[in-house]
C-alpha cells in the first residue's frame, strides 16, 4: 500500500504544478467540414520561469585604493543579494511545497486542526 507520505506528496505535486505551471495566453479556434477536415488559427503565447543562473550577476566597484594617485582599483562583487536569479523563485516553490505537504498529510491522517 503507498503510504500517507507518498500520497502527500504526489498530491504536492500536482499543486504545485498547477500554482507554478505554464501559463498559456491566447485564443485558438478551431473548424471542422462535414467532411471532417479540421482547420484552426490563433495566437497561444506561454509564459515559463526562466532558466537558473550559472553564476551571481557581478558589477565592478572601487576598493579604495589609487595607483599613482590617479587609477582607482575596483572588484567584481555580487550585485544585490548574494543570491542567483531564480533562488527567490526556488525559496518560495520549498516554503510552498513544505506547507502543502504538511497540510496534505494531516488531512490524509486525519490530524485536521
Amino acid at each position: 500500500m503507498i503510504s500517507n507520505e507518498q500520497i502527500a506528496h504526489d498530491l504536492v505535486m500536482v499543486y504545485l504544478n498547477n500554482k507554478y505551471g505554464v501559463d498559456v495566453i491566447g485564443d485558438f479556434d478551431v473548424y471542422s467540414d462535414s467532411e471532417r477536415n479540421v482547420y484552426g488559427s490563433g495566437k497561444v503565447k506561454t509564459n515559463r520561469f526562466s532558466e537558473p543562473a550559472e553564476k551571481l550577476e557581478m558589477r565592478k566597484v572601487p576598493t579604495g585604493k589609487k595607483y599613482f594617485g590617479l587609477i582607482n582599483e575596483t572588484k567584481k562583487v555580487p550585485t544585490g543579494n548574494t543570491l542567483y536569479p531564480m533562488d527567490d523563485v526556488f525559496i518560495k516553490i520549498i516554503q510552498d511545497y513544505r506547507k502543502a505537504y504538511s497540510r496534505f498529510l494531516s488531512l490524509l491522517t486525519g490530524s485536521v486542526e
